[in-house]
């Protein structure tokens, strides 16, 4: 281009800036109606800076009308077209916004380009009050999202509409080996009066587990939330050669475990800084084709306190019957606190608490001490949450005493890979270890697992 073109081109971008700032002072429309005789050549480049200059001076009307023109130049400019989303959703013409939207999505060829376009048509059809259409095209952005501060976007995003929308929905899912899926005795037998009697051995295999709530937001106002809830989990087992030859009779479906609840939970500010919950729940279960009913009843309070520390309290009382044998119905009543701090960029958990569970088999009532923590380190690698936990039980069985009461320890670690995301899931590998010993050998148990599951970003 010539250099008295380059000039000219220029002072035409200058003219048009302050025609757009003059135009958002004084709610005058520009070109279509003040200038409808006029017609005026600029880059792409330029006309995409003079959307952007109408939209932070606050005139999204004038931002339509220049993208469009920039579309009607050029019908495969990508980003025009992702401008004039932005444009007719700030003007609140969603239903267009949407339509720019997905054609601009559709013809991107870059991940940021796609990113922008999959966001600001979720922005759009929120904006419908579709909620559920918002929060799927949050997720196709996330599969295109390429910094941290995309995922800082999604997360804004979800939030807000986690807050307008009252019906909630949430799955994860999990699967991976185990040494010990039926939760059997490191042992064979256990010998009475020198008679070796066969009990439950640990069998490994392959262990599959699904669970997905579904809630409903009754009240939302600033001191008072009720909720009302409904859980489902599901369990599989795949047992392994080895415990089929352990034990020839088992089979998969013996341990296949189901579970559905019904509750209703609040949440209510006592002070500032102080927030109490409360939730009563029904539920059944099946295991092994064992049906038993479930009631359960919990309070808690939870306090913040100086340099980003927080303490709480739990009660919890649940009540068990089983359909088949009235000496399996218990009563387990819990209490506990927590005490959460900063430490060393990251964030550690401790928990302290007491167990009783009281029934009519002495195998089944005892009482218990519990003591566990939760570290969430500072990240060390980009997109990677890691997080360690570990506990220790004492637990005395009060109806049946042994020597020694039984200790239980578990140990474990997870990394969530946020860079992995897919559709907002992110991938998370756990591995854990449980160890139960005992005077009593049916209980004395060990069991080392590793799962793959997916785990919603948001």
């Amino acid at each position: 281009m010539p250099v008295t073109q380059r000039r000219r081109a220029a002072d035409l971008v200058a003219a048009l800036f302050v025609l757009a700032v003059i135009a958002a002072k004084t709610d005058v429309v520009l070109l279509a109606q003040s200038q409808p005789d006029v017609s005026m050549q600029v880059t792409p480049q330029a006309g995409y800076d003079l959307v952007r200059r109408a939209l932070a001076v606050g005139n999204p009307s004038l931002a339509v009308k220049i993208a469009r023109q920039l579309v009607a130049a050029n019908p495969d400019d990508t980003q025009a077209q992702v401008l004039l989303t932005a444009a007719l959703s700030r003007a609140g013409q969603n239903d267009a916004a949407v339509a720019a939207g997905k054609r601009a999505f559709h013809s991107a060829n870059t991940r940021p380009m796609r990113f922008e376009a999959a966001f600001l048509t979720a922005d759009a059809f929120a904006g419908m009050g579709k909620s559920g259409a918002a929060k799927w095209w949050l997720r196709r952005a996330d599969s295109n999202r390429t910094t941290l501060t995309d995922l800082d976007l999604l997360q804004r995003g979800f939030a807000a509409l986690k807050m307008r929308v009252p019906l909630q929905f949430n799955i994860t899912a999990n699967a991976g080996p185990s040494n010990n899926v039926n939760g059997g005795s490191l042992h064979d037998s256990f010998d009475f009066w020198g008679i070796p009697i066969p009990i439950a051995q640990a069998l490994p295999g392959f262990a599959r587990d699904a669970s997905a709530q579904l809630s409903y937001r009754l009240v939302r106002k600033p001191k008072l939330m009720v909720t009302l809830f409904s859980k489902a989990r599901h369990r599989e087992v795949s047992l392994s050669q080895r415990a089929k030859s352990l034990d020839p009779s088992a089979m998969n479906s013996d341990f296949t475990s189901d579970g559905l609840d019904f509750g209703v939970s609040a949440r209510f500010l006592v002070a500032s800084g102080t927030i109490s919950d409360a939730s009563v729940q029904v539920g059944r279960r099946w295991s092994g084709g064992i049906r038993s009913d479930v009631q359960r009843l919990g309070f808690g309070l939870t306090r913040q306190l100086e340099n980003n520390r927080l303490a709480s309290l739990k009660f919890t009382a649940e009540s068990t019957q089983n359909a088949t044998n009235a000496r399996l119905n218990s009563l387990r009543v819990e209490v506990g606190g927590t005490y959460a701090f900063p430490v060393a960029g990251g964030h550690l958990s401790l928990s302290l608490g007491m167990m009783q569970r009281d029934a009519k088999a002495p195998g089944l009532a005892y009482h218990a001490i519990t003591a566990g923590a939760e570290l969430r380190p500072k990240t060390v690698v980009a997109d990677v949450d890691l997080e360690f936990f570990a506990g220790i039980e004492a637990r005395e069985y009060w109806k049946a005493r042994t020597a020694s009461p039984d200790i239980l320890l578990n140990a474990g670690a997870s990394a969530t890979f946020k860079r992995l995301s897919v559709m907002g899931f992110s991938p998370v590998a756990t591995v854990s270890a449980s160890r139960s010993v005992s005077d009593v050998v049916v209980r004395d148990t060990f069991d080392l697992g590793l799962s793959v599951g997916l785990s919603s970003s948001f």
